[in-house]
């Protein structure tokens, strides 16, 4: 009897404290603090682990802080209670690339509209969106990324250096970007004309600056325009456009000039990976010295942007055959040679290795068999086949492990070797950046297997 007394008392004692978390971590999202917010949240969870409410309020939280992955699983964890869940489980998703499940939760949430919402164009503009993302999946390019840093927009020219032979790109004082030719007799930059964003060019002529002649439609095809790159033939035009046909903020694409008919042809969309649903921009190729670089902001915090670079393929080659989640991860940028690899994907279809979450301190989630079921320990295992897969699995990541070490040190070599011995290297990394992508798609193969066999449990 005296222990359920003290039982009772400290429960009661609990109450009071609860409801202060709680304020305190709806103040702190209120205040825009997410990171604060989330971890008064995940503080409540531990406590309350079963609650929907704190489980939509820290999924929200992961939302605002770019964290989608997270978002995920704990908006799937707050149940059907709140309506919004759909709608932002459908935002999650498109962040991170996968339509079908986007247009999923996105349909799920339109029907719990009441048929005059305010919010249904909205949400069909992200279907579309969603659609459209789906048809630049199935032709993402293959690009070789050498590098990237993240900076601040204002800094991205210090990272982006260019030889002498192929032009220059400069800051005016009013933080415009101006491109320079090799010859330093033309310029093109982008400009308010009208209300819009327009890119203009002018010439040197007996060392005098034409009045800036304004590029037809062919090349100011939206609204808004920036960053002009040419390239040593004089005719392609790299720029970007935040076009209503693009993936969604800025777009880059490419254009060509036409000396016959003084024309230029339509502007193609670079598509994914160099495109996404943020905004990409700014690309430049050096010819002379073989490398390229483009600047985005997707997966990065407001204010920052993060610079590529990669060796230019003068010829297209797409990915073929590959799972959805490999396509994902090659459209996001996530294999390259300076970005820390990782070997997990989508929590749905591949293993987690050391995954921390808001109610797991106690243990650590190594395997997702689906999404209510995860093992800690590899007894958990019932079916022995799929336990040699999933061994095979490790010791397949010990490989790419030993793969990513070395190419760190050959990327190291890289960035302080000179052209020549940068162009001696570059085959050495490629075979290597090959041979991490072969054992990517292996991983995921062996992991889905292991699953498979585990959920029939012969």
């Amino acid at each position: 009897m005296r222990k359920l007394c003290i039982f009772i008392l400290l429960l009661l004692a609990s109450i009071p404290l609860s409801a202060q978390n709680e304020a305190k971590a709806n103040d702190l999202f209120q205040s825009a603090d997410y990171s604060g917010a989330m971890k008064e949240y995940g503080l409540l969870l531990k406590r309350y682990p079963s609650s929907a409410l704190f489980a939509y309020r820290y999924a929200r939280c992961a939302q605002e802080l770019g964290d989608y992955t997270t978002a995920i699983q704990y908006f799937k964890k707050s149940g059907n209670r709140y309506d919004l869940k759909h709608f932002n489980l459908g935002e999650s998703y498109l962040a991170l690339f996968y339509p079908e499940e986007a247009i999923a939760s996105y349909e799920a949430y339109l029907a719990t509209l009441a048929a005059d919402s305010e919010r249904i164009p909205y949400v069909r503009t992200q279907i579309q969106k969603a659609e459209k993302l789906q048809r630049y999946l199935r032709r993402v390019e293959k690009v070789n990324i050498i590098d990237s840093v993240e900076t601040t927009v204002d800094s991205i020219l210090a990272y982006c250096p260019l030889s002498a032979e192929v032009g220059s790109m400069t800051y005016t004082p009013d933080s415009n970007i101006i491109y320079t030719n090799q010859r330093a007799d033309r310029q093109l930059w982008a400009t308010i004309h009208d209300s819009l964003s327009v890119i203009v060019s002018s010439h040197s002529l007996m060392g005098q600056w034409s009045q800036p002649d304004t590029l037809p439609q062919e090349v100011n095809i939206a609204d808004k325009q920036a960053y002009p790159y040419v390239l040593s033939d004089g005719v392609t035009i790299y720029f970007a456009a935040c076009d209503s046909n693009g993936l969604g903020g800025y777009d880059i694409y490419v254009t060509r000039y036409n000396t016959y008919t003084d024309s230029y042809t339509t502007p193609e969309n670079l598509g994914m990976p160099f495109n996404s649903t943020a905004n990409d921009y700014l690309m430049l190729i050096d010819e002379h010295n073989n490398i390229g670089y483009f600047a985005t902001d997707r997966f990065s915090p407001a204010g920052k942007v993060r610079i590529y670079s990669f060796v230019p393929a003068w010829q297209k080659n797409y990915w073929r055959g590959l799972s959805q989640d490999s396509l994902v991860a090659y459209a996001q940028l996530r294999y390259t040679w300076s970005v820390e690899r990782s070997t997990t994907t989508h929590s749905n279809t591949t293993a987690i290795a050391n995954t921390h979450t808001a109610d797991d301190d106690e243990k650590k989630i190594f395997f997702v068999l689906n999404d209510s079921v995860v093992y800690t320990s590899v007894n958990d295992f019932r079916n022995p086949n799929a336990l040699k897969k999933y061994y095979e699995w490790e010791e397949l990541q010990k490989q790419i492990t030993n793969n990513t070490k070395r190419l760190e040190q050959l990327r190291h070599q890289y960035s302080e070797a000179d052209h020549a011995g940068q162009k001696k290297l570059t085959p050495a990394i490629l075979r290597l950046e090959q041979l991490q992508s072969q054992y990517s798609t292996q991983s995921n193969d062996l992991i889905n297997q292991s699953r498979a066999l585990e959920n029939s449990n012969p």
